[in-house]
């Protein structure tokens, strides 16, 4: 129940309803006809027009009330309390007239029902609410009025913000009652508020590591559909996944998507050159028929341009692209995505029915170029994605790890069996290096036998052992202490010490744009072998990598078992 001095809350009332302000005017002018002298009566007066009282402001008027006030007057609960002396008032005046009284007989009903609830209640001895100077009051009797500010100090929890202390109950009276009594024993173990909240925080700190830890004990079983697909025949995933993947990477509906864009988007920079360059896991063999088109479009030769965060130039060309794609009846707006670190214009071509996402940065193409001589150098390589891309998606994990992340850990990890060479190892020997910004985009395109490096043949138990191996290694891999690096491509490369033996080029860079290094305080680090200052699993927690752990050890343990019919198994 809210306990509140009248004076103080009748000041501060927005509003107040008619039976109050009746009250109060009803009241003040009994005791101005009180105070005053005596009128003398004279003739009566002709008929004169109504006088308007000049109008107070609102502030006025509640100053008025309140110098008119008795300056003891007794505190009050809650409005109710004034309605019912306002009736009580307004019966007697009645009843003083010499005109008989006539009282509706429902309401004579319903005071009686009152008047009986009333005495109801006080056969049962309440607890009364008394003000702090009623003298004569049993100590610890009732429960003291507070002022209505001082409430605010109490948050809707009972937890009362001045000393911190937690209130027990439930009920707004003992919060009342703590306010009232100057906040006894705000620290029950008679320490300090700075301590005591800084116990506080070492328990939240202390639940938070009960449950990591509660999370890292628990294990996280496979979905439904992984697990089909890992103890089925691996025979039949290569089947219905490569062929398509294969015929993918080359139709002629990117011909026309090509034609189309430059159609569209030439009359919008008609003083600037405009190339369309096509990228992606559709361009590299590993996609499927749902995979997007990504598009890079070059507006004004900024291919060699590197922005680690788009600018303002950018985002303008973005939104004067999406005014075009909007007005033509060839390609429908999906989403545009600003925000993001290379802000995207997801559309789809509604001639051919392929959904694109367009983009301004070249690094996404470089990429590209560097997975399809991979996929050719060692083909053991592309079957091993297309594996793992299905094996994420039914998962459920790409919202974190994307296809580009997996795909740089199958590399490293050919990297390590040396069975692909280092990224670096590849760049060393340019003499004309192509840039974009400061990162080395071009590389020798050597055969596996001018690097002296086997290329497998690829056969069903041949792809089955390499990947039981690939989730074995990465199920065991300690995230905490190592990175993937494709770049420099050997094993138990330390995030401590990792930025010292990277070429001068990212120091310069990093030295230049210190917000700008790699980011390797997070769960997990995978490097983009080709801008070295990009993390491209920034993106996982710890539970999402927890999860991807659970996962890669569960599929290693189905690798090893013979394969056969998922119904043949569970009988």
């Amino acid at each position: 129940m809210r306990i509140e001095a009248e004076d103080s809350f009748w000041l501060d009332k927005a509003a107040c309803s008619n039976a109050e302000r009746q009250f109060y005017e009803e009241r003040n002018r009994r005791k101005v006809s009180l105070a005053g002298p005596v009128p003398v009566p004279g003739p009566a007066p002709g008929p004169t027009l109504p006088t308007v009282p000049p109008k107070k402001s609102k502030k006025q008027k509640n100053k008025a009330m309140a110098e008119k006030e008795p300056p003891n007057k007794q505190l009050y609960m809650n409005p109710l309390t004034m309605e019912a002396n306002f009736f009580l008032e307004t019966l007697t005046a009645v009843n003083q007239k010499t005109t008989h009284p006539q009282l509706d007989p429902h309401l004579t009903k319903l005071l009686e029902r009152i008047v009986v609830g009333i005495e109801k209640y006080l056969d049962r001895n309440p607890t009364y609410v008394l003000p702090l100077d009623t003298s004569g009051a049993t100590v610890g009797e009732g429960v003291a009025f507070v002022q209505p500010k001082e409430l605010h100090t109490i948050k809707r929890t009972f937890s009362c913000s001045a000393c911190t202390n937690r209130i027990v109950g439930t009920t707004i009276a003992k919060a009342v009652a703590h306010l009232s009594e100057n906040h006894p024993n705000p620290n029950p173990n008679g320490q300090p508020v700075h301590q005591q909240q800084q116990q506080q925080q070492q328990s939240r700190q202390e639940k938070k590591r009960a449950q990591v830890k509660a999370r890292q004990e628990m294990v996280v079983q496979l979905p439904k559909k992984a697990k089909a697909m890992i103890v089925g025949e691996i025979t039949n995933v290569f089947k219905d996944k490569y062929p398509v993947a294969d015929k993918l990477k080359v139709i002629p509906e990117y011909d026309i998507i090509e034609q189309d864009l430059s159609k569209l988007l030439s009359p919008a920079f008609p003083n600037q050159q405009l190339r369309v360059y096509k990228f992606g896991s559709r361009i590299t063999g590993i996609g499927t028929r749902s995979s997007d088109l990504d598009v890079f479009v070059d507006i004004g030769n900024t291919f060699h341009t590197f922005e680690h965060r788009a600018s303002n130039a950018t985002i303008s060309k973005l939104r004067a692209m999406r005014k075009f794609f909007c007005g033509s009846d060839d390609w429908r707006i999906i989403n545009v995505i600003e925000q993001a670190r290379v802000p995207i214009i997801k559309t789809c071509h509604l001639p051919t029915g392929i959904e694109c996402d367009i983009c301004l940065n070249s690094l996404g193409f470089c990429n590209t170029n560097l997975l399809k001589y991979v996929f050719e150098s060692q083909p053991l390589a592309q079957y091993m994605c297309i594996y793992v891309k299905n094996w994420l998606e039914r998962c459920k994990l790409t919202e974190q790890i994307s296809t580009y992340s997996i795909t740089l850990m199958v590399i490293f990890f050919l990297q390590l069996q040396h069975l692909l060479p280092p990224i670096s190892g590849l760049q060393t020997e340019q003499s004309i290096s192509q840039l974009v910004g400061p990162w080395i985009v071009n590389f020798t395109q050597k055969s596996p036998s001018e690097l002296g490096i086997q290329q497998i043949e690829v056969t069903v138990p041949i792809v089955k052992g390499f990947l039981k191996a690939f989730f074995s290694y990465f199920a065991t891999f300690d995230y905490e202490h190592f990175l993937v690096c494709p770049y420099l491509g050997r094993a138990d490369t330390e995030i401590q010490n990792f930025e010292k033996s990277l070429p001068s080029r990212y120091s310069a860079y990093v030295a230049s744009n210190p917000d700008c290094s790699l980011q390797l305080r997070k769960p997990m680090v995978v490097q983009d072998p080709i801008q070295l200052n990009h993390n491209v699993t920034k993106a996982v927690t710890r539970y999402g990598l927890q999860t991807f752990v659970d996962y890669c050890q569960q599929t290693a343990s189905l690798l090893e078992e013979p394969s056969a019919n998922w119904r043949q198994r569970n009988t």
